[in-house]
């Protein structure tokens, strides 16, 4: 299939590709004259929509929502021809598409590869300290050039001691500059926002310790809302079944939290998922939701494609200092 050696040859995968004969479930106008392909390459899957032409963006971006729901990985359209005005708005709505051999657009599958790729290439890849990692994410997230150590122990709560631990791994690792002036240290970020995450995004870790399920309480609708929960507030996923809260595994709060053992038994409404965080995720979110860049690191070991596809989007679309 040309298809398979195009895609094969561009990202240097061994795909299956099959026809797809389970439509179940979806509107006939999705499938009449419509072929539907699954692509599989180990624990990398996801489908692709033959279209004989064009359809317009807002209707096309609704179609890959229904898709995505039904199949629960990440789809792309694939023509035969693209006028450059179609392919352009596909871009800026974030809609994957393949017109085989000159255009491939499918931005999910870039970011699985890189999962792949962190873990086996970059596996020995050492990950910065829980501290290390939240003085950095705090850094990136103001634009204040520098700050004395001091500042940063007060404003997040640190003992210095750990902040000189947490900073000298920074200054190791070349994302800041450690610089003494007079009686005091400073620590310097030199590179813009941007930069600096792309810089560090291998070496960040998943803040989650661990994940625990919970009655519904006021309590814990107090936290800030973490997983996909967050993320279907800041991007097109449904918002799903059971809400994700956060919370620092060191919180008194969790007293508080009425323990429940067997999740699957209850009501979903009545319950919620709590990540149990390596750091305070209060002292970087906002919005009542856990900040972007720890949202995006918690799902690093994430294959689920509609996922990654709109985590992809949200560092897309932000705006960074």
């Amino acid at each position: 299939m040309e298809l398979k050696k195009e895609l094969n040859e561009a990202f240097g995968l061994e795909l299956d590709i099959t026809e797809e004969n389970d439509k179940s479930g979806l509107s006939r106008y999705l499938t009449s004259g419509r072929k539907i392909y699954k692509a599989q390459d180990g624990e990398i899957v996801f489908y692709v929509v033959k279209l004989p032409t064009a359809v317009d963006s807002r209707v096309l971006y609704k179609e890959l929502a229904a898709y995505e729901k039904k199949y629960e990985a990440g789809v792309a359209f694939w023509f035969d021809r693209l006028t450059k005005n179609s392919r352009n708005a596909y871009v800026k709505h974030h809609i994957p598409f393949l017109m085989p051999p000159t255009q491939i657009y499918l931005p999910f599958l870039g970011i699985l590869l890189g999962r792949k790729m962190s873990g086996t290439e970059r596996k020995n890849t050492p990950v910065l300290s829980a501290n290390a990692q939240k003085i950095l994410l705090f850094m990136i997230y103001h634009a204040q050039g520098e700050y004395i150590k001091q500042q940063l122990a007060d404003k997040l709560e640190l003992d210095p001691v750990y902040v000189t631990r947490g900073t000298k791994e920074l200054s190791i690792s070349g994302l800041v500059t450690e610089e003494k002036r007079g009686r005091y240290m400073i620590v310097r970020r030199d590179r813009n926002a941007k930069e600096l995450f792309e810089l560090s995004r291998n070496l960040l870790a998943s803040p989650v310790n661990k994940v625990i399920y919970v009655k519904k309480t006021k309590v814990v609708m107090g936290l800030p809302k973490a997983g996909d929960y967050a993320l279907s507030e800041i991007s097109m996923l449904n918002p799903p079944e059971i809400e994700t809260y956060a919370c620092y595994k060191k919180n008194r709060l969790i007293d508080q939290f009425e323990i429940v053992l067997e999740p699957g038994w209850e009501d979903s409404g009545r319950i919620c998922r709590v990540e149990l965080w390596n750091y305070d995720p209060l002292q970087l979110a906002s919005d009542e939701r856990v900040d972007d860049l720890s949202l995006f690191c918690s799902f690093k070991q994430s294959k689920d494609a509609r996922i990654q596809g709109e985590l992809e989007k949200v560092m897309e679309e932000r705006k960074w200092l």
